[in-house]
């Protein structure tokens, strides 16, 4: 589980204020027939007026996840005022949601650049640097984010965009104490936030502080209950900390399934805790379906190797050995053709 948590934690993709990362769609937005008038009247005559309302409009898209809609609108804005700070940020998140942050990253630098200069809104500045630090994370240079976000979180201490993602930026650098930290100032903004609490449990679990990470994950399970991540960090942890024995780990396992079916994690982690009681049948079964979530992990397949040798069931561990063996193969060979 560890591995693929980290792997997560490494890259910063995170909601801006209302934001959502989308599915990019090639159609052309159909926008209405007042907001087709309104960037008519603009490009005919831009006054100020007629901006503000494109802008206002460009925005409400945006809170309604309609990105394309909102991108052309800001954009229109931008052909007739192309320094114009909001309608830059507006076209960067835009972009961004709709999967083209290598699109996006100069919007986002302007609108930076821009507000910085005029110092009239430093909430706003700040947005922007957040929504300039995710691009940069994802692109993977963290050390330009962290920047970033301290510019962010200087100008607006309580900006919990800011800190969340810093925490995030420090664990992908490897840098687990300012992470925690970080996380630990996100949590105090926004006590109840589930991600925070769920990503500072998890730094506090690499740190080694696995009764603080405990504390937090049984806090988590308490504010979301109907969410699998608490119950699965919890399970995972007491399984780890007291042995597979432990009768509130394996519960907590079985509910992170019972809530998603679809989390690999619940299903690997559930199946080789069952393994390790001796329960055979039902830990095949989880890593069974954990198998069919992530094809091309060889780790579940490795322990249904063992779960059917102790099942009595030679032929079938010895297909499940020959599938390690296949993915193992096709990794190196994918390495050698990268090199």
């Amino acid at each position: 589980m560890r591995s693929i948590i980290q792997q997560t934690l490494i890259l910063i993709v995170i909601s801006v204020c209302c934001l959502l990362k989308t599915s990019a769609q090639n159609s052309t937005p159909d926008l209405p027939a007042a907001v087709v008038q309104a960037i008519s009247s603009y490009t005919a005559k831009p006054t100020q007026t007629n901006r503000e309302s494109l802008k206002t409009a460009g925005f409400a898209f945006i809170r309604e996840n309609k990105f394309e809609e909102a991108e052309a609108i800001f954009s229109a804005v931008l052909a007739k005022s192309p320094r114009e700070a909001l309608s830059l940020y507006g076209k960067a998140i835009c972009l961004f949601n709709l999967n083209r942050s290598a699109e996006a990253e100069p919007f986002a630098d302007a609108a930076v650049e821009l507000l910085s200069i005029a110092k009239e809104n430093n909430l706003l500045t700040a947005d922007a640097l957040v929504l300039s630090a995710i691009i940069s994370a994802v692109k993977g240079q963290n050390q330009a984010a962290i920047e970033k976000l301290k510019r962010a979180i200087v100008l607006s201490p309580n900006n919990f965009d800011a800190r969340f993602s810093l925490g995030r930026a420090f664990y992908g650098n490897g840098d687990t104490g300012n992470a925690i930290a970080a996380f630990q100032d996100a949590v105090k903004i926004q006590p109840s936030n589930g991600r925070a609490k769920f990503f500072l449990a998890t730094a506090l679990e690499t740190s080694g502080d696995s009764p603080a990470a405990l504390k937090i994950y049984r806090e988590l399970v308490e504010i979301a209950p109907n969410v699998a991540d608490g119950y699965l960090g919890l399970g995972s942890l007491l399984v780890k900390t007291e042995g597979a024995a432990s009768a509130e780990g394996l519960q907590n396992l079985q509910k992170a399934v019972a809530l998603n079916g679809n989390l690999y994690e619940a299903r690997a982690m559930l199946g080789k805790t069952l393994l390790k009681l001796n329960r055979s049948a039902e830990s095949i079964e989880q890593l069974q379906k954990a198998a069919a979530l992530a094809p091309n992990n060889p780790e579940p397949h490795y322990q249904l190797v063992i779960a059917f040798r102790k099942a009595g069931k030679k032929a079938e561990a010895e297909a499940e050995q020959e599938i390690v063996k296949r993915i193992h193969e096709t990794r190196r060979g994918v390495r050698a053709a990268e090199n």
